[in-house]
């Protein structure tokens, strides 16, 4: 088997977890140092121009392929969102006057029903035109600066919005004005690239997309992206209260409750006797996951598009990396080892503690966030979707405002380690503490482990072997407990109630996971497991309807048969997913409900050719890279309702029947 080529996120993403990115740098639209796809000059017309007659600048854009930038004129949605339109300027102090609008040829039409719009692209090479008249009494060599303001973007991704600024020299020809040179010139200066208007040459990416896309009506927004533009036009207060609020909610969605023991497992070991340092770290701890959601979101939102940071987080080596982390993390909280570095570097490190010492908590923090992106919820994709576009204030917002809320829980919880050191006789039930976490973190190391199986394709980790392996850990982890395994360090005399309690429940639990390959029913434990039957296996559950993978064939099928489509936006790696395909689906009312369309299921978040595009249309449909999404067309492609996220069936037959 061939593995995917690796993604140039990764490489991307990963230098911006090591180098500190200064906040203000997203919320401007400067010159950045990358190599920009825009190239830029000027010209006087017609070069014999005199002082006190009319003229006109021309500035001559020429764009490396892929890439294409928007028209003077381009529109932007109701709530702000969209591409970024081209601008032209001249610096003051310059030796021209009564400066009229600037003129633009003819440019080619996309329309983008995620923004609801139709985008004015131009390719190759533009030229603009901007009337001017260059003052009275002006002589000899000239030299003015022109400004063009654009967003280069691709079919994939777009580049943030930049201002690029050229020298025009000209000398005005010596003489007077002549009287029929007095007016700027306004007309559209001639174009050496044509550009083409006909819908096949848009930037929509494979055939059978464009044909789909190009043709839709507007859709629908969904209910949280009509929340979003309502609190943004009530205040910058309201959207923040919007913002906090929804990062409480997401705490309950099914990502979060591994972080909960991971927090608490982590800090464990590191209790320390000094407050102020315990505190500092729970905030280093809460400052990497308000950084991850919000300066690497927006980033990799900028850079890649708005899953940008989803497909970093599920990439199969990000994904072994971390279940060796956390085998590693597991192992020592057990007591098979201790990480000892040399005396010369702990003697040094304990000279910066106040420094060094918050690094580690940082960096677990942005670990662990990662983990999260595989279920965040809706309000991030939207916001990230709309940083993807070229907006930025509202997003970064936000993601302030949602991340703050998200990581106050797990300060608190990073706090908790440092409060139980404290109390009388901690050290022993403490040690214990920490070797029943370590079987917690080897049971996070097999969920990573089955995202890169997913990933890849390999079905080594289907759910009947992760189930498995899952019940021998709480068993080891019960009769740790319990007292017939022991582990090093480990020297309790005596095992008390709650101790013997927690054994039994781990028994109890070893049980119930084994009884789970039988298909007995897990809850939302299911969330967590990878998909039953495994992704590209070809089978189909028992007692549910069928899916296609196909968007072409399935619109095919729905206009031969005047069928509604519904289209399940999902991925390997999405636990949201996997609570609603698990608990929800299989509900004899949704089945039903779902009989009449068309039913396809797109996977969006693994490296292959077929997820790319999926993952495009989805972006295309419904203006979101939340997984999951849900999206009904009719049978000609129109997007009618879109629905984000995870929900209950009631809401979901809701969505499902439109009423």
């Amino acid at each position: 088997m061939q593995m995917p080529a690796f993604p140039k996120a990764f490489n991307a993403l990963l230098l911006g977890m090591l180098i500190t990115l200064p906040f203000p740098a997203l919320c401007q639209s400067g010159s950045v140092s990358a190599p920009q796809p825009v190239h830029v000059s000027a010209s006087l017309q017609p070069p014999d121009a005199r002082a006190g007659e009319g003229a006109q600048i021309e500035v001559t854009v020429t764009i490396d392929s892929p890439y294409h930038i928007y028209s003077l004129t381009q529109p932007s949605t109701a709530d702000g969102f969209g591409p970024v339109r081209s601008a032209l300027s001249i610096a003051k102090g310059t030796p021209f006057s009564s400066i009229g609008k600037p003129v633009q040829p003819a440019f080619q039409p996309f329309y983008d029903s995620g923004f609801q719009l139709t985008d004015q692209l131009y390719k190759k090479q533009v030229v603009f035109g901007i009337p001017v008249q260059i003052k009275p009494g002006v002589s000899g060599s000239q030299t003015a600066q022109i400004s063009l303001h654009y967003q280069a973007c691709t079919d994939k991704n777009c580049l943030i919005a930049t201002t690029l600024t050229v020298p025009l020299q000209f000398t005005p020809l010596p003489g007077p004005p002549r009287p029929d040179h007095l007016a700027p010139v306004t007309t559209v200066p001639a174009q050496t690239v044509s550009q083409q208007t006909a819908a096949s040459s848009n930037t929509a990416g494979p055939t059978a997309l464009k044909s789909a896309v190009s043709g839709a009506a507007a859709p629908n927004t969904d209910a949280t992206s009509e929340r979003i533009a309502k609190a943004q036009q009530a205040g910058i207060l309201s959207f923040l209260l919007l913002a906090v609020g929804y990062g409480f909610l997401a705490l309950l969605t099914p990502c979060v409750f591994p972080m909960i023991p991971i927090t608490v497992s982590f800090f464990a070991k590191r209790s320390q006797q000094n407050t102020l340092k315990g505190v500092a770290e729970a905030l280093a701890y809460s400052a990497g996951i308000m950084g991850t959601f919000t300066v690497l979101g927006i980033l990799a939102a900028v850079v890649f598009k708005a899953a940008g940071l989803r497909v970093f987080a599920n990439n199969p080596l990000v994904n072994l990396a971390l279940a060796l982390l956390f085998v590693t993390l597991g192992i020592n909280l057990m007591g098979g080892f201790e990480i000892v570095l040399p005396a010369a570097l702990t003697n040094r490190a304990n000279s910066a503690s106040s420094k060094t010492g918050l690094l580690g908590p940082f960096f677990m923090g942005l670990t662990f966030t990662l983990t999260s992106f595989t279920c965040t919820v809706a309000f991030v994709g939207t916001l990230l979707a709309a940083a993807a576009r070229g907006s930025l204030f509202y997003p970064v917002i936000g993601m302030l405002g949602f991340s703050a809320a998200f990581a106050l829980p797990f300060f608190l919880l990073a706090l908790f380690p440092q409060f139980l050191a404290r109390l009388p006789r901690s050290g022993a039930w403490m040690v214990t503490v920490k070797g029943f976490m370590g079987f917690v973190e080897l049971a996070a190391a097999f969920k990573f482990l089955s995202n890169a199986d997913l990933v890849w394709g390999l079905a080594l980790l289907t759910r009947p072997v992760f189930l498995a392996v899952w019940s021998i850990i709480a068993l080891l982890a019960g009769l740790y407990l319990l007292g017939p395994l022991q582990l090093p360090h480990d020297d309790s005399r005596s095992i008390g109630p709650a101790r013997r309690s927690i054994g039994a429940l781990s028994l109890l639990v070893s049980i119930w996971l084994l009884a789970g390959i039988n298909h007995a029913p897990l809850g939302q434990l299911d969330a967590f497991l990878p998909p039953s039957p495994y992704p590209g296996s070809g089978k189909q559950a028992a007692g549910v309807l069928a899916w296609q993978d196909s968007y072409k064939k399935g619109l095919s099928q729905a206009a031969d048969q005047n069928r509604d489509i519904l289209i399940n936006f999902t991925g390997a790696n999405c636990t949201n997913c996997r609570d609603m395909e698990q608990n929800v689906f299989p509900k004899p009312q949704i089945q039903a409900a779902m009989h009449p369309f068309v039913r396809l299921e797109l996977y969006t978040d693994r490296e292959r050719p077929d997820d790319r595009r999926h993952a495009a249309l989805q972006q295309q449909l419904t203006h979101t890279a939340t997984l999951p999404v849900y999206a009904i067309l009719s049978p000609q492609g129109k997007v009618l309702r879109i629905q984000q996220d995870r929900s209950s069936a009631s809401v979901f037959l809701h969505f499902l029947k439109g009423n």
